[in-house]
């Protein structure tokens, strides 16, 4: 893949624990920060954490769901759901899903609050990426925010990263996969199959998956496309 591609520093990145013992790490935004920032607190009211946190509030107190009715039906504990909804963690992708499906929304509706541009055209050179959760793993929506039809995402692994360990399904009609370097290992129930450069799988978000970059020691850039947009 050709064009210009920036080095990000990560802001901030940390982890908590649910109930099952699982990780749940925190949805973090990279940005091209100054590295002398980094580590340094985040106090303003947009940080993608705090946003979805706050908004996932919102939709429980709409609904008049307790935490305790979110959490049990989300399968975590209610100091979780309070944790997210405060911005103190953020849940892995497969945990996020369940809260949602919880509350009755999308996770589509969840990025779509934290600002989305209504250009056609979209430049590499200005896309932030974000982590939507898990470990080493940074994407990069870019197709354009305002087209709902279907999405293309960058996703760049470190070494041994994950979206999570645990399968999740999501709503869609397809998903597409091309590995552009490295490696993918993707789990599609009891199948495994690993990818190489120039590979491409295809599958069903409504069936159980997740994926990895199994090598330890090189980045696995992956072109995620999928109909419709999710993010």
């Amino acid at each position: 893949m050709s064009g210009r591609f920036v080095k990000y520093q990560l802001t901030s990145h940390r982890f908590a624990f649910d109930r099952d013992g699982r990780r749940a790490y925190i949805l973090v935004m990279v940005d091209r920060s100054d590295p002398r920032e980094a580590g340094k607190p985040r106090d303003d009211q947009g940080w993608p954490v705090r946003v979805v946190g706050r908004h996932l509030r919102e939709a429980r107190l709409r609904k008049k769901l307790t935490l305790e009715a979110v959490a049990s039906a989300a399968g975590v504990t209610r100091s979780f759901v309070s944790a997210v909804e405060r911005g103190e963690t953020a849940p892995s992708i497969g945990s996020l899903y369940r809260i949602c499906d919880a509350l009755g929304i999308s996770m589509a509706s969840l990025f779509e609050l934290v600002g989305r541009e209504s250009a056609d055209i979209v430049r590499r050179a200005d896309v932030t990426g974000t982590y939507f959760g898990g470990e080493g793993v940074v994407n990069y929506v870019l197709s354009p925010r305002s087209e709902r039809r279907a999405q293309i995402i960058e996703t760049r692994i470190e070494p041994g990263g994950s979206p999570g360990r645990e399968l999740w399904s999501h709503p869609g009609e397809l998903v597409m996969a091309t590995v552009i370097s490295g490696a993918l290992e993707v789990r599609l129930g009891d199948r495994l199959s690993t990818l190489g450069p120039g590979d491409t799988i295809a599958y069903s978000p409504g069936e159980p998956h997740s994926w990895r970059n199994p090598d330890l020691q090189a980045e696995a850039v992956v072109m995620f496309f999928q109909i419709p947009a999710e993010y």
